[in-house]
């Protein structure tokens, strides 16, 4: 895995803008965050399919998948990370990310793999994780969308993957460490894999 090549200072919701450092180049993000807009959600869209949360705040970054009505994932990126915001709550707000963010949280690719009446199977691959998450979507008989995300996770294929959590040092926001969180489809038991710089 590679973990984020950045330092952030600040989250949603800052009076100032927001700094990020990515290998020694430097980009400031003008004003604040409540002035970037709030994400749309479709009758048939999924609010999280996975979330990456960190040290600093209890705000989190989560993965919303846009579906149509056959639980078909629409337009050329319809994977999409949004803040979503507990600080200061209720309410829980939620954000579109910065266009810095993107840097630490977007995503490199996402592809249909397979599609058949009733279920499409679309990989993505984030920017800052290095290993594909397949996200398998159904459609019940209730005509409701759901989602299922598996990766590797400990060395383990097919384990469910559920977040991502951020260890940042204190002082300068630096990344520490990376755990990712999963668990296993038969059993239901906790899968765990810790990754450091």
């Amino acid at each position: 895995m590679s973990l984020p090549l950045l330092r952030l200072e600040g989250g949603p919701g800052w009076g100032r803008g927001a700094v990020v450092i990515v290998g020694g180049m430097l980009a400031i993000g003008a004003g604040r965050a409540e002035a970037r807009g709030v994400p749309s959600f479709g009758p048939h869209d999924v609010q999280t399919v996975f979330f990456i949360d960190k040290t600093d705040d209890h705000n989190r970054v989560d993965y919303a998948l846009r579906l149509d009505a056959e639980c078909v994932p629409q337009g050329k990126e319809p994977l999409f990370p949004y803040w979503r915001v507990f600080e200061n709550a209720p309410p829980v707000r939620t954000l579109n990310l910065g266009w810095w963010e993107y840097v630490a949280y977007g995503l490199s690719e996402q592809k249909i793999v397979t599609r058949s009446p009733g279920s499409v199977l679309l990989r993505v691959q984030l920017k800052q994780l290095a290993r594909p998450i397949d996200v398998l979507v159904r459609r019940g008989e209730d005509g409701v969308c759901t989602t299922q995300a598996k990766t590797t996770i400990a060395r383990q294929d097919g384990i469910e993957f559920i977040s991502v959590h951020v260890t940042l040092s204190k002082v300068i926001k630096k990344v520490l460490f990376v755990d990712v969180f999963g668990r296993k489809l038969e059993s239901g038991e906790a899968v765990t894999e810790r990754m450091s710089r």
